[in-house]
């Protein structure tokens, strides 16, 4: 009787040990996810972040596929990449693989200059929260 009631015992905190690392992970990926609430991307439809406007024709997660990123002055297009929310600064990085950058001439408005990349990787800073 008395091991019969150990094993149970032993079931038990084991299965109390699963539920809470489960509602940890959860909680976590919402503190998490939240400040990206007003960001998120969808496949085809253009995101605003900060000054820049991202496009991409697929997404897996985290893994972006197809990726046309554009401000005033510069723009990015990649065959792949993937992005990262980076709380602490409040932006979000960015690593783009195989493709293009194009840098607008400031002197000369209708020209730009183009550089292929292997890699690139770049941070947009998000709108300012309000402790900034």
């Amino acid at each position: 009787m008395k091991n019969k009631f150990q094993v149970v015992s032993i079931i038990f905190l084991i299965l109390a040990a699963i539920g809470i690392m489960f509602s940890s992970v959860v909680i976590f990926k919402i503190i998490i996810t939240r400040p990206l609430a007003g960001y998120v991307l969808k496949a085809g439809k253009p995101t605003q972040f900060g000054e820049y406007t991202v496009q991409v024709d697929k997404i897996e997660g985290n893994k972006l596929y197809g990726i046309k990123v554009s401000s005033k002055d510069k723009r990015f297009q990649a065959e792949s990449g993937e992005y990262t929310y980076l709380p602490e600064k409040n932006a979000i990085k960015f690593s783009l693989i195989n493709g293009f950058a194009d840098d607008y001439d400031p002197e000369n408005p209708g020209e730009f200059h183009t550089l292929t990349f292997k890699r690139s990787i770049f941070t947009i800073k998000l709108k300012p929260s309000a402790k900034e």
